[in-house]
């Protein structure tokens, strides 16, 4: 099997180490990631400047721009001839649950993969703040499972026939496989933003705005659980310890809202 693989953490980053590693016991794998932390970009492509290729001593590429523009730079230009089995981005530091992957470079590179019809899957791991040898650890732990999905189960051909489809891949914040439940497919959730903008001043005494996508602690009640459907978000799989695996659809107008809109008068 041939991989492309890239992230939002950057090229030097431990989880995209720990992907690189474990796929490349089960496949040939190329990464092309950028040169510097590109967390919250999501889709985003440089088309006001250009882009510049840096080969490392691991062979990975890195690139001064987005993980879209990683991934668009790859399939269409680098590694063109190339025919990709999949896509998979991360594995990005933190979890990207619910709406989330609207702001996500992990999953905004996987995006761009999808819409030159490779299938693709962004994967994170959720909580991944500790020391760094426990850090590291947690991170081949999460590969592992990635591993395991794709061996284990037929999700790389079940995502070929599913046009338009990203898989969003979260592994909890365990410390060891033994510990993950096993795995639930999910829809995505939503949950608060417990402080959305940080107001500061800066060292000049200028006022200044810090965006943050940190959420209220998820706390599932006995009520969301009787109300629970066969599907559960990814949010409530996370915190029972299962790995959420969340198809997400795009390049989609939903039938219902074209039959509300063409009602009007416009």
């Amino acid at each position: 099997m041939k991989f492309l693989i890239s992230n939002d953490d950057g090229v030097h980053a431990p989880g995209l180490r720990a992907l690189y590693e474990a796929l490349s016991k089960i496949g040939s794998v190329t990464v092309v990631a950028p040169d510097t932390e590109q967390s919250g970009c999501a889709s985003a492509l440089n088309i006001s400047q250009p882009l510049y290729t840096q080969t490392l001593e691991s062979g990975f590429i890195a690139v001064n721009g987005t993980p879209a523009d990683c991934i668009y730079l790859a399939l269409q230009q680098l590694y063109c001839a190339t025919d990709f089995d999949c896509v998979i981005t991360g594995i990005n530091s933190g979890a990207n649950l619910g709406q989330d992957v609207l702001f996500s470079g992990t999953f905004g590179a996987a995006l761009s993969a999808q819409l030159f019809g490779v299938p693709a899957i962004a994967t994170s791991l959720v909580g991944a703040s500790h020391s760094r040898a426990d850090q590291y650890s947690r991170y081949r732990m999460a590969a592992a499972q990635i591993v395991a999905l794709i061996t284990e189960t037929s999700i790389l051909k079940t995502i070929k026939q599913m046009p338009y489809h990203v898989l969003n891949v979260n592994i909890p914040d365990v410390a060891s496989s033994a510990d993950i439940k096993g795995r639930k497919v999910t829809s995505l959730g939503h949950s608060s933003i417990a402080n959305p903008v940080h107001c500061m001043l800066d060292p000049r005494g200028r006022e200044a705005y810090w965006l943050c996508l940190r959420k209220v602690p998820y706390v599932r009640s006995t009520a969301m659980i009787l109300a629970t459907s066969a599907n559960d978000t990814d949010i409530q799989a996370i915190a029972d310890g299962f790995i959420s695996l969340s198809p997400v659809r795009i390049h989609h107008t939903p039938i219902d809202a074209l039959a509300k809109l063409s009602a009007l008068t416009l």
